[in-house]
């Protein structure tokens, strides 16, 4: 005897879907990233320097040759610099969306290969969305929907262009002025 010939409440498993090429999925994508940096750069230089002119010469009005500094003039200097700087940063990023994606392959062992692109035009903004990776078949949900965390070799590109993204780049100046007094 079974279980479900015994019980008034055992409900059947739902058999697994099969899910081949051209189907689609629901990806809902949910990553964060964070990270901290703490730096500290310390240098120090001294140079000393001494000159004495003894050996320099001059012609004087008969063409002879005469030493220019009879006294022997000299110079010396000291150059001393220090720097110490300290950095800390602290980055924060995060992706959450969903997106529809197309089942472009099933590997011989069921794993699918899948492919997404959605694209969103508002006023003078775009933002572009793509997204690729490999899923087994029993991380898919039972309303079509798969955990970006589940899929591997996960490849997420965004990108934005208007208004919006424009106002925080930074200009070619401000870039030259960075790269030359990063200090």
């Amino acid at each position: 005897m079974r279980r479900r010939d015994l019980s008034w409440i055992y409900i059947d498993r739902p058999r697994p879907r099969k899910l081949g090429v051209h189907d689609i999925i629901s990806v809902i994508v949910d990553e964060k990233s964070e990270s901290t940096q703490n730096t500290r750069f310390n240098r120090q230089r001294n140079i000393i320097f001494n000159g004495i002119m003894r050996e320099f010469i001059r012609i004087d009005s008969k063409g002879n040759l005469n030493s220019a500094a009879p006294e022997a003039p000299g110079i010396q200097g000291q150059l001393q610099s220090q720097m110490q700087s300290y950095g800390q940063g602290l980055s924060q990023e995060g992706l959450k969306y969903r997106i529809a994606a197309t089942v472009v392959d099933v590997l011989p062992n069921g794993t699918l290969i899948l492919e997404a692109r959605k694209t969103i035009l508002t006023n003078d903004a775009l933002w572009e969305y793509s997204l690729t990776g490999r899923i087994r078949t029993q991380d898919v949900a039972g309303n079509n929907t798969v955990l970006s965390e589940n899929v591997a070799d996960l490849s997420i590109t965004k990108r934005e262009n208007g208004k919006m993204p424009d106002s925080t780049k930074r200009g070619i100046l401000t870039k030259l002025y960075d790269f030359f007094l990063p200090f």
